[in-house]
């Protein structure tokens, strides 16, 4: 008769917990596509910084520098979609996580009654 109280103690925290373990699960998943989405775009933003310093340095005369400003120009709006894009593909991410911890909110409570 112990054991069976102690298999169903056991089951039942077992029970208890498999929401706690899930959430946990998907907010290290989550987490690591956010970082792994936050390093690409920071390392696409160094590299157009650093071929902006370097074309500056190139600057030696005045059709250099009209290339230059022309570059600016273009890098600017190049970066001006980079973060457009960027906020889209994370406010994407945002709504993908919160849809995945309101349906495990909704069958935890399911599990619940």
């Amino acid at each position: 008769m112990t054991h069976d109280a102690m298999t169903q103690l056991s089951e039942q925290y077992r029970d208890l917990l498999a929401p706690v373990i899930k959430a946990n699960k998907l907010s290290a998943a989550n987490l690591e596509t956010l970082v792994n989405f936050q390093m690409s775009a920071l390392q696409s933003y160094v590299d157009m910084a650093i071929n902006r310093m370097k074309a500056a340095a190139d600057i030696s005369d005045p059709t250099s520098l009209q290339d230059f400003l022309t570059g600016q120009v273009e890098t600017i709006a190049s970066m001006q979609r980079k973060f457009v894009e960027d906020a889209k593909i994370l406010s994407e991410l945002v709504a993908r996580f919160k849809a995945e911890f309101d349906k495990l909110a909704q069958d935890s409570a399911m599990l619940m009654k």
